[in-house]
C-alpha cells in the first residue's frame, strides 16, 4: 500500500484520472482459485459455484499492480469476512490512511473506508457516481484476467492446484508477485491475451452478507457518499 503523503497523493491522483472519483488509494475484490479437494474439512472448500477453491482478496492499484492480498480463506468464505479480518483493514480502522479509501462491489458493505455503488440511485448525481465507481473499479477486475491469462493454472480452464490449500496459497502469493514483476517491466502475455475481464469470470459479487448488514448502514459512511455525490458529480 502507499507509504507517506507523497505516495497517497500520487496514487489517488493516478486513480483520479480514470473517471474523477476521489480519494481512492486501491480497488479491492475477490477472485476463487481452483483447487483440488483437500482431505481435512472439503466442505468448507467449497464455493457457490459448488466447485472447490481458496477465496483470494486483492487489492491494486491503477496500474493494474497488486497492493495487497489475503490468501488464506477458503472458498466458503463471504468476501466481507476475508475483509473484516484482514491485516490491511485493521491498518485502515487505525486511520492509517487518513481520508481515503477503497472502492469495492457491492458484496462488500459500505464503509467510510470501502465505498460501494449505490444499489438503487435515484437522480443524475448518483448515477453519475455509480458510472465512476464502475469505470475506475474495473480495473481490479482486469487485474484479476490479466493474472490469470498469465499464470492459467490459476483459472478453471487450467484445471486445478492439487496440492494442500496451504501450499496453494503459497503459489498464489508467487503468482502475484510476479505478476507485479511483469507489469513493472512491460514483460508481454506469450500467447492469447484476456488482459481485459476475465473471459469466464466465476467472481461475480457476492450477495451482501447479513451479518454484516449493519455495518453497511453506518450513518457515518453514508454521508461520506452523499457528501461524495454532492461535490464531485
Amino acid at each position: 500500500m502507499p507509504r507517506g503523503m507523497p505516495e497517497v497523493i500520487a496514487t489517488k491522483q493516478k486513480f483520479y484520472r480514470v473517471a474523477n472519483f476521489p480519494n481512492v488509494i486501491g480497488l479491492i475484490d475477490g477472485s476463487h482459485i481452483p483447487i483440488a479437494a483437500p482431505s481435512l474439512n472439503e466442505d468448507i472448500y467449497v464455493n457457490r459455484k459448488n466447485f472447490h477453491s481458496l477465496n483470494i482478496q486483492a487489492v491494486c492499484d491503477a496500474n493494474q499492480i497488486f497492493l495487497d492480498f489475503c490468501n488464506r480463506y477458503p472458498g466458503s468464505t463471504h468476501d466481507s469476512f476475508v475483509w473484516h479480518n484482514c491485516r490491511l483493514y485493521r491498518r485502515f480502522q487505525a486511520g492509517e490512511f487518513g481520508g481515503a479509501h477503497l472502492l469495492g462491489d457491492s458484496g462488500y458493505p459500505l464503509e467510510e473506508n470501502l465505498m460501494t455503488p449505490i444499489m438503487q440511485p435515484g437522480n443524475r448525481n448518483q448515477v453519475n457516481y455509480n458510472n465512476s465507481h464502475k469505470r475506475t473499479r474495473v480495473i481490479v477486475e482486469q487485474t484479476f484476467g490479466l493474472w490469470k491469462s498469465r499464470f492459467r493454472c490459476l483459472h478453471k480452464s487450467g484445471g486445478n492446484l492439487c496440492y494442500t490449500p496451504q501450499k496453494c496459497g503459497k503459489i498464489v502469493s508467487a503468482t502475484m508477485l510476479l505478476h507485479n514483476y511483469c507489469v513493472r517491466r512491460r514483460i508481454p502475455l506469450i500467447g492469447e491475451d484476456h488482459g481485459d475481464e476475465d473471459p469466464n469470470n466465476e467472481d461475480d459479487p457476492d450477495d451482501p452478507d447479513p451479518q454484516h448488514e449493519g455495518i453497511r448502514n453506518v450513518p457515518a459512511a453514508r454521508a461520506k457518499r452523499q457528501r461524495i455525490v454532492q461535490d464531485y458529480f
